[in-house]
């Protein structure tokens, strides 16, 4: 398999409003793949029908060799994913989301999370409801960067960090790139 995502004449609409017409798009195994556009130019309904959470109404979307769609279960086994808006669930500390998503995946580098965990300077004891956005953001990318997966999808994963973490994920998305990952990277940043 030479291409971690396969994008064909990609279409969704939502009723008369257009968010995708004809997309292609390729993403090489061990790739970093930028995804840049103004909100609202089709970005994270691309990626929301990459991981199987939304249909396509034309086209064809492969990610991992396999159907997002009908094979979501399987594919969420090997990719991490991190919204722009990120949602934890108040009563669990930081750590224990962490851990608790890294399982869904298979699990997580221990040694790396910890690296994270430092680098990022989030204190894992806190739960979650005591943390502001930008922490909330770290929690979800630590999980991702963790994990022993393929395919990373960061969805304007530097959306309310400060600038020396955005700095680290640039950092550990170089990194993990050096090791083979592949990633798609959205932001509106130009």
């Amino acid at each position: 398999m030479t291409e971690a995502i396969a994008v064909s004449g990609l279409r969704k609409s939502y009723g008369k409003t257009v968010a995708l017409d004809g997309l292609d798009l390729g993403v090489a195994v061990g790739e970093v793949h930028g995804f840049l556009g103004p909100n609202g130019s089709g970005k994270t309904t691309t990626i929301r029908i990459l991981l199987g959470l939304l249909r396509a109404d034309g086209g064809a979307a492969r990610l991992l060799g396999g159907d997002p769609w009908s094979e979501a279960a399987a594919l969420h086994r090997r990719l991490a994913y991190v919204p722009g808006d990120v949602t934890l669930w108040p009563s669990l500390s930081g750590g224990e989301i962490i851990d608790l998503l890294g399982r869904l995946r298979g699990g997580i580098d221990a040694k790396r999370r910890a690296s994270l965990l430092e680098r990022f300077e989030l204190d894992p004891t806190k739960k979650a409801r005591a943390y502001s956005k930008g922490n909330r953001q770290k929690v979800a990318l630590i999980s991702a960067l963790a994990s022993d997966v393929e395919l990373l999808l960061l969805d304007e994963p530097t959306v309310g960090v400060d600038p020396q973490s955005r700095n680290h994920i640039f950092e550990m998305i170089e990194t993990l790139r050096g090791e083979g990952m592949s990633i798609i990277y959205t932001t509106h940043y130009m």
